[in-house]
């Protein structure tokens, strides 16, 4: 028996044959060397071989294997191979193969078949133009195409009333497939705002506050007053709370601080002079006439002139006709 058929001996797994004597490897001797047995007299003697010939083989004892073991009565089998990993292995890879190649069929048959029944089947529309439509409107115009309207947002705009389309995407006359949604941009209409209180606010803090509300400063007009300090805002026009557009300019009244109440001059020509000092007087003014003029009649001069602003402390001079109308 040659040593490679003593391999595959060694290493076939337990069971897989009938047991049979366990064979001496050319190697075993330098394991272990069993102690040599003594001849007993029924071994047959070999007859030394012939001068100048060459030696019979000879038969070779087989080994027990407890003289293989180094004496010990039981032999120990080596473990079978383990081959199971190089199974598993070439089964997974089988089945990776199978699915890229279901995957890739898939692929190529969505492409080629699926997608231009898909494309092809939807007819191309022209898209309407909506703007100035409301969504109720727009609705109606799309349906027919069977096309659908997706409200994208609202904006402020002041030359589109409220509730109606600012614009569109696709625009209008583009040309699109059929099921294609419709993105459009609704008005909210005109801007309003409403007037803050600035009383007693500088300039600068108004001005801020009035662009805060969507609105700008107009006019400034300046005029003492008693009720805010100097250089503070004692009105506006329009007064708080007004609503007005967007971007309206409003009006500031700021303070010089605190002066004498001024009046306007009366045109008081052709009246009897004696009723309207009596009028003066009551109101605090000081009237009085030219030295050697008349006291009595019609008023023929005044000063100050009619329109002019006066104060209580301004000196009024009267001259009358000194003829008394009847």
């Amino acid at each position: 028996m040659s040593p490679r058929h003593h391999r595959r001996t060694r290493y076939e797994p337990p069971g897989a044959r009938e047991p049979r004597p366990w064979p001496l490897p050319p190697a075993a001797e330098t394991l272990s060397k069993p102690e040599p047995e003594r001849p007993s007299a029924d071994t047959t003697a070999v007859a030394a071989p012939p001068a100048g010939g060459v030696a019979a083989p000879q038969a070779a004892e087989t080994p027990s294997p407890a003289a293989f073991s180094g004496g010990r009565g039981d032999v120990e089998a080596p473990a079978a191979r383990p081959t199971r990993w190089h199974d598993r292995l070439r089964g997974a890879s089988i089945m990776a193969g199978i699915g890229v190649l279901a995957f890739a069929t898939g692929l190529v048959l969505f492409n080629s078949v699926v997608m231009p029944r898909l494309i092809h089947g939807v007819s191309e529309v022209h898209v309407p133009d909506l703007r100035n439509l409301t969504l109720e409107q727009a609705e109606h115009a799309l349906r027919p195409l069977d096309l659908q309207v997706s409200r994208a947002g609202e904006r402020f705009d002041p030359a589109v009333p409220r509730g109606f389309i600012l614009s569109q995407d696709p625009p209008g006359g583009t040309t699109v497939r059929g099921h294609k949604r419709i993105s459009v941009m609704v008005s909210m209409g005109e801007e309003f705002s409403s007037v803050p209180e600035l009383f007693g606010e500088s300039q600068r803090s108004a001005e801020g506050l009035l662009k805060s509300a969507g609105l700008r400063l107009g006019a400034i007009t300046r005029a003492a007053s008693d009720d805010v300090g100097e250089g503070l805002v004692a009105g506006s026009d329009p007064g708080p709370e007004t609503v007005l557009p967007r971007d309206t300019p409003v009006s500031l009244l700021v303070s010089t601080g605190g002066g004498e109440e001024s009046f306007v001059m009366p045109d008081l020509l052709g009246r009897e002079i004696m009723g309207v000092r009596r009028q003066l007087d009551a109101l605090g003014f000081r009237v009085v006439t030219p030295i050697g003029a008349a006291s009595i009649g019609t008023i023929l001069s005044q000063n100050p002139a009619p329109g002019s602003r006066i104060t209580s402390a301004t000196v009024i001079q009267l001259q009358a006709t000194g003829r008394m109308i009847r």
